[in-house]
């Protein structure tokens, strides 16, 4: 569950497999029969292992405490299995004022239009023994209930004949450098998301909200591919965290531009 992404392929620029750096925890033991919140998590689970392409309507709500500032952007989102993924926002009350990122699967191309710059993130493939689909993008989609209850301190808030609402702690150093807690609400009948808020470790508050998520919308891998570069736009290469020194790595989570 990174800035953007989780929810959406979303919740949509997370590079998630820096998380395995972290201490491994053993994972809990799963009881559905007795406790709800498994039942849910393992159901959650076999949803989302099912979802093949996704398009989402979107709203994204920021909320800065320290400047007292609300900016609202609305947009798309669009994901493909296993690892490719768009997102287009337009800032509600200047749509001049925008974010576009596409994976292309090996690559994601951020748009920076205050330097009119597309930056190419080159992104890390499969390790050893690792297969090609297990990815930011997988892992967000193909997160075990297991793995989710290691990772996070999650807890059942309300379930009604709508939805589902879990609250969201962060575990690991890994995870509490994204956010504090978070809310989490699913489709009580598909589990996709419905809505995502959380807190950063700032104080700043973010909130996802998606009225409509299309799943098995009809998407061709073309809507994925590499983008030309807009005129009177460069193309810059970011340099992979390998070819950087340390103190010149990049954030984890690719930060919208605001």
């Amino acid at each position: 569950m990174r800035y953007s992404f989780l929810g959406l392929a979303a919740a949509l620029l997370v590079i998630a497999p820096l998380a395995a750096q972290q201490p491994q925890a053993a994972a809990p033991a799963l009881d559905p029969a007795r406790n709800r919140l498994d039942a849910l998590l393992l159901r959650w689970e076999q949803e989302m292992g099912k979802v093949q392409t996704l398009a989402v309507q979107c709203t994204r709500t920021t909320v800065d405490k320290t400047f007292q500032v609300t900016d609202v952007f609305e947009g798309t989102a669009k994901y493909m299995k296993p690892n490719l993924a768009m997102l287009e926002m337009q800032k509600k009350d200047k749509p001049q004022v925008f974010e576009k990122y596409v994976c292309s699967g090996a690559f994601l191309y951020e748009y920076a239009p205050q330097t009119r710059e597309v930056r190419v993130h080159e992104l890390p493939g499969p390790k050893p023994g690792q297969a090609e689909g297990d990815n930011f993008l997988s892992f967000i989609f193909g997160m075990k209930a297991e793995e989710a209850k290691r990772r996070y301190d999650l807890q059942l808030v309300k379930e009604d004949q709508w939805y589902v609402y879990l609250e969201i702690k962060p575990r690991l150093p890994a995870d509490k450098a994204d956010f504090q807690k978070a809310r989490l609400v699913l489709n009580n009948q598909t589990f996709l998301p419905r809505e995502l808020w959380f807190e950063q470790p700032n104080g700043n508050e973010v909130k996802w909200d998606l009225p409509r998520v299309d799943n098995g919308a009809k998407l061709s891998r073309v809507d994925f591919t590499a983008p030309a570069t807009p005129p009177g736009w460069t193309m810059k290469k970011v340099p992979r965290l390998t070819d950087v020194p340390r103190a010149d790595v990049p954030p984890r989570v690719v930060r919208p531009n605001q």
